[in-house]
């Protein structure tokens, strides 16, 4: 991990050379000896991290640890040293910067000299480690402790896999739909060894077809290893209704009323992913209606052992998962390895592949040698899959033969150690940044890569934006086993990802080993003048105090419980009684890069934070947060802001002008009439148009390279200025428009030029004005593959016209929608429509389906109708719905009356049907129907991370 610090200080001086070198005469000559010096270390030290892993000779650990020390130490330099630079050029107008010339080369000579020396202080210790290498004969002792390794026998496969059921899934099937005739409330644990694939078996069982049919009500949460019971409860709360209060307004009583009439009558399933200790678990199942004789079912899923996961329910025993037979090993490496359509065959083979007996001869060799190493354990197996499918088969012998030991109890940390030291030195910091993520949580990809940019772990590569390397690295690490993608986007990126509790300890433990990132659950630490990076994950605790003082932080990410009335104590100087965070400790950190906040209770953010210019990322996702200051204008190097949770409504006009701004995410910003040239701009959401566009020029005017927007409040002082634009935002994939609720109109014959080729995502919240635009015109949105319609009130000739649309796979008809009481799918329409979701379309009463009308769909949700006919044309005659029949797989019924009619009654259709009875409102129907159907939407404690 030493080789990815030195790595990242030589990013750091390269752009200092680039970017300062009026700042650096004099001195650019130690820099760049300096720089050649590192990277010699960082050529001899790559090796050495995994020698002082294995604790072969302590001058491995100690010469890594100094070499390390050394490279923060630079860093520590040019931090400073750019500080002063920025603060010395900050705020100043012309004619000042003209008055100061004098004094301010005076002052860079000063800190050209304090540089000057301060270097050479840094080159006299790098000289002395270089000596200690020869001295010493650490160069000598490299590889050998894996030389040392011999193979052993491999152990029968009856040693791993004794007792596993013959079929686990149906064991696990029948215990939650039967279990004996047991129609009480029970509890089911399902437990086994981290890694042995106990979430992979409970999804698969949970998504099923029969356990969907069987139960009224399912809800599935990820918690993280200690969370309040009151707290799980409200995740469960949340996914039942995405759309109720926030729980800073629900007592405890209050949430225990709102499940018991939520789950009312109804059979249920609630599967709880990640907890590890049943503490407060009565008090859990005291919040959940017992519901009788209906056979509801809890299934939790936890690293307990059998006799600590039995406390869950005394009367049922928990459901241990075992090792892989060696067949079922055999067949997952071999998934992995080549992948599912044998796309990395030649990758491993060459292009020119030995004779296909002899291949499979030394494939059959590895596979006893795999199945020896993982013991049939499923994560050792994906891991190690992950790193041989980097390497040519040739070489899959040497890696092996450095894995096989006889301490069978520590192969699964050696094929950790093993894969994290075959990456290269920018995935190193970008994996060992996964353990500052809380534990057993699901993240936004997007996210993680905002923060690695900020970081600067990212090397730019020509024609490519940092957001795309960023993406690619993401898809190196799942592809290497080291992260699990859970869900891409509409464009085939990565959206959600997490990581498995084992390879997340492992990352904890060498993060902290290599002072990269620490994590704790307070602010209260033995050693914070050296922390560079903090993680504060504390979900007990209401308030954690922030008063400690860092001068060597780079980063700091908190996530917090919230606050709530019920439990908070009284504060003279807050509201409601509860306790604000004043941040405080924010300016005593000079050298912050990276700020994101989650949980706190934050009312203003101070005004020193002006001064902190080396900040890049400033995330404060906070209800309470109601302003930001003035100051944050002279942000200079600030790429991201995210207050998307928060009630910010305005930001200084400097804040706007700060060219290096690529993301601002809020919930209702304002977004003034005029900005500066903010060319690097990628993501605007949360944004609230006020002020009419004058001379039909808009603040998107010079944002070319934006890509996801979001924008409210349009009117008539808007529309022209924006088709404009459109021409411009080449690369907008996402794009959400929201009229003003006094009546306004979405013009949608700008929708109709050629512009927004690359338009995936389109969402229109407004009437749609069709008086000028041509019917006849063929509509040009050639990538849509996403549509929500909303208060749009559109007609049978819109609905015929946009059925055309080629790659369009989801459409989504909300409140409003449809102006009409019959709703037509011709034979031509919407031929690639995969999911189509209808709610709230109270004056709808009859849909029609021709015969080849949505060919491809898969899943359908309505709710909120008073009363609907379904008529499948054509289903009894010679052209019946095939086509339809085929690819459906569900129909979800939400809030829907009893008088549903479909005909005919007796049609397949009818069969696909779903019905469950969520009473309650239809804005989020497309969250309703993950729930309720297969499209598994992963949340974080009812939110995205």
């Amino acid at each position: 991990m030493a080789s990815a610090s030195i790595t990242f200080v030589l990013i750091r001086l390269g752009e200092l050379a680039v970017k300062e070198a009026a700042l650096l005469r004099g001195v650019d000559d130690d820099i760049r000896l300096l720089r050649d010096k590192l990277e010699w270390l960082q050529t001899f030290i790559q090796h050495a991290d995994h020698e002082r892993r294995t604790g072969a000779n302590n001058y491995i650990g100690l010469w890594v640890r100094q070499t390390r020390d050394v490279a923060y130490e630079v860093e520590d330099v040019l931090d400073e040293f750019l500080r002063k630079a920025d603060l010395e050029r900050l705020g100043l107008p012309a004619w000042k910067k003209c008055l100061k010339l004098a004094t301010t080369c005076t002052t860079q000579v000063s800190v050209r000299r304090v540089l000057r020396d301060r270097m050479d202080s840094i080159k006299n210790r790098l000289k002395e480690i270089s000596e200690n290498v020869d001295k010493y004969k650490i160069e000598k002792l490299q590889s050998s402790t894996s030389s040392a390794q011999n193979p052993t026998n491999s152990a029968a496969a009856s040693c791993f896999c004794g007792g596993v059921e013959s079929d686990p899934f149906r064991s696990y099937h029948q215990v939650l739909t039967n279990n004996n005739d047991d129609k009480e409330r029970s509890v089911i644990a399902i437990v086994g060894e981290s890694g042995i694939g106990k979430s992979t078996l409970a999804w698969k069982v949970y998504d099923s077809s029969d356990i969907r049919c069987h139960f009224h009500q399912r809800v599935s949460i990820n918690i993280p290893p200690h969370i309040r019971d009151t707290d799980i409860l409200y995740f469960i709360y949340k996914r039942l209704c995405p759309d109720a209060d926030d729980k800073m307004s629900l007592t405890t009583e209050q949430l225990h009323a709102s499940l018991s009439e939520k789950l009312r009558n109804k059979r249920y399933l609630i599967m709880v992913d990640g907890l590890v200790n049943f503490t407060n678990w009565n008090s859990v199942l005291h919040g959940l209606p017992d519901n009788g004789e209906l056979g509801s079912r809890i299934m939790i899923i936890t690293r307990l052992e059998d006799k600590e996961a039995a406390y869950a329910d005394p009367k049922v025993s928990p459901l241990r998962i075992s090792y892989l037979y060696e067949h079922e090993s055999k067949d997952l490496f071999c998934h992995k390895v080549f992948g599912s359509k044998n796309q990395f065959h030649n990758k491993v083979f060459g292009s020119k592949p030995l004779l296909k007996n002899e291949e499979e001869e030394m494939l059959e060799i590895f596979h006893k040698d795999v199945f020896e190493i993982t013991q049939g354990l499923p994560l050792a197996i994906v891991v190690l899959a992950g790193l041989l499918r980097t390497k040519s088969f040739m070489e899959w012998d040497k890696v092996l033969s450095q894995l096989k030991t006889n301490e069978k109890s520590k192969r699964v940390k050696r094929i950790l150690a093993l894969c994290f030291d075959d990456l290269p030195s920018r995935l190193k910091s970008c994996f060992l940044y996964f353990a500052g993520m809380p534990e057993n949580l699901i993240f936004n990809a997007r996210h993680i890569v905002r923060l690695w940019v900020a970081e600067g772990f990212l090397k730019p590569k020509k024609g490519k934006t940092m957001e795309d390397i960023g993406q690619s690295y993401l898809k190196e690490l799942i592809s290497r086993g080291m992260i699990n993608l859970v869900r891409k986007d509409p464009s085939g990126g990565v959206w959600l990802v997490t990581i498995h509790d084992r390879l997340h300890a492992f990352a904890q433990s060498e993060a902290h080993e290599e002072s990269f990132l620490e994590v704790h659950d307070n602010a209260d630490l033995l050693m914070p003048n050296s922390v560079r990076r903090l993680c504060l994950h504390n979900y007990m605790q209401s308030h954690v105090p922030m008063d400690t003082s860092f001068p060597k932080l780079r980063s700091i990410l908190c996530d917090f419980a919230e606050e709530r009335k019920t439990n908070s104590v009284k504060n003279h100087g807050g509201h409601n009684g509860l306790r604000y965070h004043g941040l405080q400790f924010l300016p005593r950190s000079k050298f912050l890069r990276v700020v994101d906040l989650r949980g706190m209770r934050i009312r203003k953010v101070p005004n020193e934070i002006g001064n902190m210019v080396h900040i890049r990322y400033l995330g404060i996702r906070s209800r309470s947060l109601v302003h930001i200051p003035s100051s944050m204008g002279r942000l200079i190097n600030l790429q991201t802001l995210d207050i998307t949770r928060s009630r910010v409504e305005n930001a200084t006009q400097a804040f706007w002008e700060i060219p290096t701004l690529r993301h601002v995410m809020a919930n209702k910003l304002n977004l003034p009439k005029s900005v500066g040239v903010l060319s690097n701009m990628q993501t605007l959401t949360g944004l609230v148009c006020t002020d009419p566009w004058e001379k039909n020029i808009s603040p998107l005017h010079h944002m070319i390279y934006l890509r996801h927007l979001e924008i409210s409040g349009l009117g008539s002082g808007h529309w022209e200025a924006l088709a404009d634009a459109f021409q411009k935002l080449e690369a907008l994939v996402y794009l959400h428009l929201a009229a003003k609720p006094e009546d306004e109109k979405i013009p949608f014959i700008q929708l109709t030029k050629f512009t927004l080729q690359r338009l995936q995502i389109l969402e229109l919240y407004g009437k749609i004005d069709m008086s000028n635009a041509d019917i006849e015109e063929r509509y040009t949105l050639p990538n849509l593959n996403r549509l929500v319609l909303k208060l749009s009130m559109v007609n049978q000739e819109f609905m015929d016209r946009i059925g055309e649309l080629p790659n369009l796979r989801e459409l989504v008809l909300s409140k409003k929608s449809y102006d009409g009481s019959k709703l037509m799918f011709s034979d031509s329409g919407f031929n690639s429509v995969t999911n189509l979701v209808m709610a709230d379309l109270e004056d709808l009463v009859e849909w029609t389906i021709r015969p080849k009308s949505i060919p491809m769909i898969k899943r359908i949700a309505l709710s909120g109708f008073t009363k609907l006919n379904i008529k499948l044309e054509g289903n009894q005659g010679p052209q019946c719905l095939k086509g339809l029949m085929d690819h459906l797989e569900e129909v979800v019924l939400c809030n829907m009356p009893d008088d549903l009619t479909v005909e005919p009654a007796n049609s397949a259709f009818s069969e696909k049907i779903n019905c469950v009875a969520i009473k309650t409102k239809s804005e989020d129907i497309m969250d309703a129907m993950l729930r309720a159907g297969r499209w598994r939407e992963s949340m974080v404690a009812g939110t995205l991370y």
